[in-house]
């Protein structure tokens, strides 16, 4: 397995100055479990790790089940850093690699899709938030919504996930946890807790994944002399292009933080470039030339696939993605009898049928029924699940859609279909990936299809849910129309919205827009807006 801190030999300073926002107002619960011997007696107890979107959403659908339901039921929700909000949490001072920072959030970050898309349902954001609000907004949406749904007593901020074994078999058991309570600069306080059922929600931008390069370590060791050193470093680390101001940079990958890189690098660089992928574009308005994929390093040059090589290059930014980890679900406490029951193998030659545990390759967590419930032979199939696997997808309401299955299936374990059914069901949509040109191993949680795809898996999960009875079927989608159709003109939107800000307009736009109907509405006319201006041979004043 590649060692991520072979890469980052040489790193400029990174800054950490985030733009003056409102500090969130919510302090959760700090208050630490007792360790001792006779802790209360509960119907059910549930842990749940992380507090970013995935986490608050399991959080309020399992205490929006019937009070009669979930009567006696002890759940916690661990949450390592200081607040909700996950990645959208800033780290204000970020460790020098190759330490990782909590979150890869920058100060210039914005949302790439119009707010109203990406909110839990029946929670919009407030009136006159930016239809493509900077972090600050979003940071702040997270904190709302826990405050409103009165979710923080059931939050405990500082408390570290640090091992969890599992005492039992595949039919019955109980999780053995050890938790890290920490506070200021104390030495953290260790608290064990058994519970029935685990829930990890904790993300899965955490760990970079940084392509092997031959030759990076002579590349790095061979600045020109008088030269700033040169740095490969991975987008996680990435805080702003001041650094980058008159110097020659490549961005390798397209994604959504390799396009902000692209944007942003590309306006200050004395030259940039876009290390692609064959078949990917250059980010559109982005300064950059497109170069291919990156072939190896020598002492003075970037070489590429094509032949091509650059020696003038003084940074790397490898955007290239984060690896599929769950570092707590490796280890049993040290001092238990548990087990632990989930294996990193990045080149494991196991699949589905073949796993005798719970298995990630740093792309693909599986055997996973909906990307949720753990069917690993070792353990019941509500013993592990996961909110918030899936990529390329809307999260907090695709959260939501994977919580109240999740949460139904806590409380009636025979909402599920067999171990064996789901396992077949599970293996149709590998083989269905392979149809298409995929391999499952590889893509992963990616819904690949689209936001057609995304959008239906989410009505299949509440669908389901009908069709035992668990939800009223009031002859609705879970997904929104309208929603589907923002999330098709998301970069109609985006360009419409970059218009309005150049000519002043804002206020006008969001004047009166405050429920949900009234963003759907206030797009359409965007869109239709932007439409016709460019049918009309507009010329683009976007900043």
């Amino acid at each position: 397995m590649v060692r991520f801190s072979q890469y980052v030999f040489s790193v400029l300073p990174l800054s950490s100055s985030f733009s003056k926002a409102p500090k969130p107002t919510y302090v959760g619960n700090l208050n630490a479990f007792s360790v001792h011997d006779h802790l209360p007696t509960y119907a059910k107890s549930i842990a749940i790790v992380g507090s970013g979107s995935a986490g608050l959403a399991i959080l309020k659908s399992l205490l929006d089940l019937p009070s009669d339901v979930r009567a006696g039921w002890d759940i916690v929700l661990f949450e390592q850093r200081r607040d909700v909000g996950g990645i959208w949490l800033p780290d204000f001072n970020p460790p020098s690699p190759p330490a990782l920072p909590e979150t890869p959030l920058y100060p210039q970050l914005m949302t790439n899709t119009p707010h109203p898309t990406m909110t839990y349902p029946g929670f919009p954001f407030p009136p006159n938030t930016p239809l493509f609000p900077r972090h600050e907004y979003v940071e702040q949406y997270h904190v709302d919504y826990a405050s409103y749904h009165n979710l923080t007593q059931f939050i405990r901020l500082n408390h570290t996930v640090h091992a969890a074994g599992w005492l039992g078999n595949n039919t019955h058991g109980q999780w053995d946890l050890e938790i890290h309570q920490t506070s200021g600069n104390a030495i953290p306080v260790k608290i064990r807790r058994k519970f029935d059922h685990l829930v990890v929600a904790n993300g899965h931008n955490h760990y970079p994944r940084v392509p092997h390069w031959d030759g990076v370590s002579d590349w790095l060791s061979h600045s020109p002399l008088g030269a700033p050193k040169r740095e490969l470093l991975h987008s996680i680390f990435y805080r702003g292009p001041d650094q980058y101001k008159n110097a020659t940079v490549v961005i390798v990958g397209s994604g959504a933080s390799g396009r902000d890189a692209a944007l942003q690098v590309g306006s200050v660089a004395k030259k940039a470039y876009q290390s692609l992928r064959e078949g990917a574009d250059p980010t559109p308005g982005a300064n950059v030339t497109a170069k291919p994929t990156i072939s190896h390093f020598n002492f003075t040059s970037v070489i590429f696939s094509d032949g091509s090589s650059l020696e003038s290059v003084d940074a790397v930014i490898s955007a290239t993605g984060y690896q599929y980890l769950v570092p707590f679900l490796t280890r049993a406490p040290s001092d238990s009898n548990a087990n632990s029951v989930f294996v990193t193998s990045p080149d494991t030659d196991r699949n589905c049928t073949t796993a005798t545990s719970l298995i990630t390759n740093t792309r693909y967590i599986f055997p996973l029924y909906q990307h949720i419930f753990s069917l690993s032979p070792n353990l019941p199939p509500t013993a592990l699940s996961f909110v918030g696997l899936p990529v390329l997808i809307a999260n907090c309401p695709s959260d939501v859609a994977q919580a109240l299955l999740l949460s139904h299936a806590l409380a009636d374990p025979s909402v599920l279909p067999s171990r064996q059914r789901m396992l077949e069901d599970l293996i149709k949509r590998e083989n269905h990936l392979r149809s298409l040109g995929y391999d499952p191993y590889q893509v992963g949680h990616k819904l690949v299809g689209g936001d057609t795809e995304a959008q239906d898996y989410q009505d299949e999960l509440v669908e389901y849910l009908k069709t035992k009875k668990k939800l009223p079927d009031d002859g609705k989608k879970f997904v929104e129309q309208w929603r589907r159709d923002s999330r098709k003109y998301s970069f109609l939107l985006k360009r419409a919205w970059d218009r309005v800000v150049a000519i002043g307009e804002e206020d006008a736009w969001l004047d009166g827009v405050e429920s949900e109907d009234q963003w759907a509405d206030m797009m359409t006319r965007l869109a239709k807006w932007q439409e016709e201006w460019e049918e009309g041979g507009g010329i683009d004043i976007a900043p």
